[in-house]
């Protein structure tokens, strides 16, 4: 399970009870982006519920996260893409 409570950049997605990262992981470090919360699941049902990082149950993920931050760091904020928020809203 992704340690997402009380991360910084956890956001909540209106009208679902799922959640979406918001840190810039094209931004990161080639070493961060290596270790991107992948879901390695073959189940199309565990992969339903982890589209990570547009709209994810944490439970579904890994059991940890390069980003995991008590603070946004202003400069590693996702900038706003409306792709990216329309995927948010899909399940």
């Amino acid at each position: 399970m992704l340690p997402c409570n009380g991360c910084g950049y956890r956001q909540s997605i209106p009208g679902n009870s799922h959640i979406k990262c918001s840190f810039a992981w094209l931004e990161a470090s080639p070493e961060m982006q290596a270790a991107i919360p992948v879901n390695t699941s073959n189940s199309p049902r565990t992969r339903q519920w982890f589209m990570f990082p547009f709209n994810y149950d944490p439970v579904w993920g890994p059991d940890a996260c390069p980003a995991r931050a008590d603070e946004v760091d202003p400069a590693m904020m996702a900038k706003p893409n409306a792709l990216a928020e329309l995927l948010s809203l899909l399940r």
